[in-house]
């Protein structure tokens, strides 16, 4: 009788680490960053946290889910809008790459002291920025670059005082 609640007992143990690790924690697969346009005077004020033209990089693994916690600490009007990366930034703003990665008015954006929390998924592999999308400020420099890599395992921000990046 020992025999076969023993043979019962590695079969499903054998069949939970083969089929995905079904019965364990999932792994995480949400990154939170918090952005502030115009945090300092760096590039006059353009900026996500300091950076600008491109200086700061959010990388992002294929399929994670990214919250972005949006400030404005400027005296003018920001947005945020992730597009597909363009050497030439655009005149107008094309609606976000993916589902919800804008601020509600990814045109006129939102004013001095005001925040916005956006969430989207990054499903699709590719090199793209966000940028703000208010008239002028991608054009002066107020843009970085977002990463979805189909390889990355975790989320990862450079340079890395750039953020702070919550998984969970």
């Amino acid at each position: 009788m020992r025999i076969p609640v023993v043979l019962g007992a590695t079969l499903v143990l054998t069949a939970c680490s083969t089929l995905g690790g079904q019965g364990q924690a999932a792994a995480p697969k949400t990154v939170e960053v918090t952005l502030v346009a115009g945090k300092s005077t760096a590039n006059s004020s353009f900026n996500f946290n300091g950076y600008a033209n491109g200086k700061m990089t959010l990388t992002i693994p294929k399929g994670w889910t990214v919250v972005v916690h949006y400030e404005n600490a400027s005296a003018l009007r920001h947005s945020f809008d992730v597009i597909p990366y363009n050497a030439t930034q655009p005149q107008t703003p094309p609606p976000p790459v993916f589902k919800g990665a804008a601020t509600a008015d990814h045109v006129s954006g939102i004013g001095v002291g005001h925040s916005e929390t956006i969430s989207f998924v990054a499903d699709r592999p590719g090199k793209y920025e966000f940028l703000c999308g208010v008239l002028g400020h991608a054009q002066a420099g107020m843009w970085d670059f977002l990463v979805v890599s189909p390889t990355a395992g975790v989320p990862a921000i450079s340079p890395s005082a750039a953020a702070s990046l919550k998984v969970r």
